[in-house]
């Protein structure tokens, strides 16, 4: 195919904002001055965005149905510089009626973009909009793979257990999604929403998934849940059998990763209704939560454990106190 081109990146640029506007005419004008000019011949230099990318992003319908029936050959799949085709935009941007179009010239549900994510990955990272149900309902119709991994081993699963979308979650099930797929690190969708403090999808989850299963570095939900300061969340854990005295690869325990997070709430937590031992140690390193949160810099967290009669004269494995590390440091 022979296209003629635009030579100067400012017009090609130019056009894509035409574009951007929704003016056929731009191209309807290109395409008389030569018959042979594809819209595929100019893209944003950056990104590699083609008129179909921005169509598919903004839901210019019109300007689609143009695209992919008045050139050829009909280039549904094409892919910008990140490897995204115009479905993936019109899934990320939660462009139902883009989706439904573009599915109709026969888009590819399962492409690929870098870093092996698939448009249905994407439109579950946008469970705040109204029409996202939609638009997952409609990938999964047309065979979008719901159980697909990327390369950190994330799927649908994942990346909803980390955005919330309880609803987008519940159909997925449904649809045969598999609840209790590990990420590469060992991570479970119930250490993820645990983390990033996600509600719904905890009390879900617990329904499918073992409470005290630990990840590559040792930690259970219950650690992250800590780690992303969301106390109700930890108590939701807790009340479900979480086991409070795991202590991960790398020896340590609830305390002493909370010293590391610059929450007296948090800590007095564990200290009050988990009751643990404030110079509790226990750890290959000889760590107390006071080394901990010295190490970490944490003045307000440091002077917290005083109050709650830590020892900060403890000598670690290396023969330091916490309180020469806190002073290191301040």
């Amino acid at each position: 195919m022979t296209n003629s081109k635009p030579r100067n990146q400012k017009l090609q640029e130019k056009i894509l904002k035409d574009i951007q506007q929704n003016n056929i005419s731009i191209l309807q004008t290109l395409k008389s001055q030569n018959p042979l000019f594809h819209w595929s011949s100019i893209s944003y230099k950056q990104t590699g965005d083609t008129a179909l990318h921005i169509a598919a992003r903004l839901g210019h319908l019109a300007m689609i149905d143009y695209l992919l029936t008045e050139y050829s050959p009909c280039l549904v799949n094409i892919k910008n510089k990140d490897d995204k085709t115009p479905l993936h935009e019109a899934a990320q941007f939660t462009q139902l009626h883009s989706v439904k179009k573009l599915c109709s010239y026969g888009a590819d549900v399962n492409a690929l973009r870098r870093g092996d994510w698939t448009p249905l990955m994407l439109a579950c990272t946008k469970i705040q909009s109204a029409v996202s149900l939609s638009i997952v309902q409609n990938l999964v119709d047309k065979g979008a793979e719901i159980n697909y991994p990327n390369k950190d081993g994330w799927t649908c699963l994942h990346i909803l257990a980390r955005e919330g979308g309880l609803e987008i979650l519940d159909y997925l099930i449904g649809k045969g999604l598999i609840v209790d797929l590990k990420t590469r690190n060992g991570r479970t969708a119930l250490h993820i929403t645990a983390l990033h403090g996600n509600k719904e999808i905890l009390s879900k989850l617990l329904k499918y998934l073992n409470v005290n299963s630990m990840d590559g570095c040792g930690n259970t939900p219950l650690h992250e849940a800590l780690l992303g300061q969301h106390l109700d969340l930890a108590r939701i854990l807790v009340e479900n059998k979480a086991n409070i005295h795991i202590t991960n690869n790398s020896g340590l325990s609830l305390l002493h990763l909370v010293a590391t997070q610059d929450s007296t709430e948090i800590i007095e937590y564990v200290l009050g209704e988990l009751n643990f031992d404030v110079d509790y140690c226990g750890n290959k390193n000889g760590w107390t939560a006071a080394h901990c949160a010295a190490r970490k810099g944490s003045k307000e967290v440091f002077e917290y454990l005083i109050t709650k009669g830590a020892d900060v004269s403890l000598k670690d494995n290396f023969g330091r106190t916490a309180k020469e590390y806190f002073n290191l440091l301040h």
